[in-house]
């Protein structure tokens, strides 16, 4: 299925809608842009402490085309946000990856009922990121595949086979069942096109809000990212983690950086009002497995980022509050995220 959608998805997202006039040249004014960028990321809760539990590994690959004014460009997606700020750059995103969710116990042939369910998500994404001097405007579009064709089951058991002391998960077979998925998400990040100073080193705060909707997550979030660091890009996304694991691209900033190396310990925090998640609520025309979720979350990220020429290295710790009736402890996971820019 994504083998035919995807290609489709990326042609409508880049070309041009038809009679539509050349695209003029950026003014002086305009930044220079930047080129494209690709990217790897893991999470997996053997950094909080090897839990094995709940969220418990993801992975994304993904590419940002370089940046390119939007005169005379129609891109849909970005066109159902009728307040994107004008005069910015725009940037066309592709992305493939996978999570994976178990229950606390991995031992137990028979999960307990009221744990959280084992279930995996494979997905394609494609996206649309416009950046202006003061504010960030993100769009994603998922399409994928929750149950056993998402093969969370046969990932998870491939890694514990290799990993040593590794509990072998032994409940897959009350995993969620196949579901197609589809989840449009937005995000806005008001941020500063220059960062303030504190003696020799620069900080920012950047306000955010966020939202999807689809089958696999229905939500509405808002939140803030404090930074503090060294010859600091503009922040171009809410650096804290979602559970569709909608991680922010962070490669190109708006205008060219003023040196090679560049650093930056940052604090995330963003609130949930949380509709729907299929990972809680199970299957959506199908009996699964479901647990009694939490309405209200809170998700909590701290890092370090450090990033040299056009290469750049994240790592992060987030915490997260229960989401279900029973949770027996916070969600803890770390990340590891590799960039490259070209």
């Amino acid at each position: 299925m994504l083998a035919v959608v995807l290609p489709a998805m990326a042609l409508l997202a880049a070309v041009p809608e038809a009679g539509a006039q050349e695209a003029a040249p950026p003014s002086g004014d305009a930044p220079a842009a930047s080129g494209p960028a690709i990217g790897f990321w893991i999470d997996n809760d053997l950094f909080g402490g090897g839990t094995d539990r709940y969220y418990s590994n993801g992975f994304q690959f993904y590419y940002f085309s370089g940046a390119r004014p939007t005169y005379g460009s129609i891109d849909w997606l970005a066109d159902l946000v009728p307040w994107i700020e004008p005069g910015g750059m725009r940037r066309y995103g592709f992305a493939f990856g996978q999570n994976i969710y178990t229950p606390s116990s991995l031992s137990a042939r028979n999960p307990d009922p009221t744990d959280r369910p084992y279930a995996g998500w494979l997905y394609g994404r494609v996206s649309v990121l416009n950046e202006a001097p003061t504010a960030v405007d993100r769009i994603d579009l998922d399409l994928g595949i929750v149950g056993p064709s998402s093969l969370a089951e046969q990932t998870q058991k491939a890694v514990h086979r290799i990993v040593d002391g590794a509990t072998y998960p032994e409940g897959w077979n009350y995993q969620l069942r196949d579901e197609p998925g589809v989840v449009l998400s937005y995000e806005h990040v008001w941020r500063n096109e220059k960062p303030n100073t504190l003696g020799a080193l620069e900080w920012d705060v950047s306000p955010h809000v966020a939202g999807s909707l689809g089958n696999v997550l229905t939500f509405a979030g808002a939140g803030a990212t404090v930074r503090l660091g060294g010859n600091m890009p503009p922040p171009v996304g809410a650096l804290v983690s979602r559970p569709t694991a909608s991680i922010p691209y962070q490669d190109t900033p708006y205008s060219e950086r003023p040196g090679r190396f560049s650093w930056y310990l940052y604090a995330s925090a963003e609130g949930r009002a949380v509709a729907r998640n299929i990972f809680l609520d199970g299957n959506s025309f199908r009996d699964s497995r479901s647990v009694d979720k939490h309405p209200l979350v809170g998700s909590m990220q701290a890092g370090l980022t450090l990033r040299y020429g056009r290469y750049g290295l994240t790592y992060a710790q987030t915490l997260q509050t229960p989401e279900f009736r029973g949770q027996k402890s916070l969600t803890n996971y770390g990340s590891l995220r590799l960039s490259a820019q070209f």
